[in-house]
């Protein structure tokens, strides 16, 4: 589900828009008594963890759908080589990656030449 409102939170700079809950954190706290902002200020972090749990859980459920979801402290990753070391990938994977790229490299250079000989 996307936000109603377009584009919030706005992209501005992080630490204007940490220093602008400041200033509302300094004027929310106005007359009320010390019992009346501990409940207030209880509230709104309950409204926080709600919303922190609930894109954490949205995480899950995308990173389990994009297969990237990776336990390191599985006995799986404990035993061999590091995952993020070669990208979940073996060596043998990535031999037909490196071949092709090298292949279209190839194809640039001539490409190039004759673009520099018809000149």
């Amino acid at each position: 589900m996307t936000s109603n409102i377009p584009n919030f939170p706005p992209n501005i700079d992080p630490q204007v828009f940490s220093f602008i809950a400041v200033l509302i954190g300094s004027a929310a706290v106005g007359d009320y008594s010390a019992v009346e902002q501990n409940s207030i200020g209880n509230w709104l972090i309950l409204v926080g963890q709600f919303i922190l749990t609930n894109a954490a859980q949205q995480q899950l459920i995308e990173s389990r759908i994009e297969n990237g979801n990776l336990n390191i402290n599985s006995r799986e990753a404990k035993m061999g080589g590091s995952f993020y070391a070669n990208n979940g990938k073996s060596n043998q994977n990535q031999r037909a990656e490196v071949d092709f790229l090298l292949d279209a490299v190839e194809k640039i250079q001539r490409e190039l030449e004759n673009i520099k000989n018809n000149l």
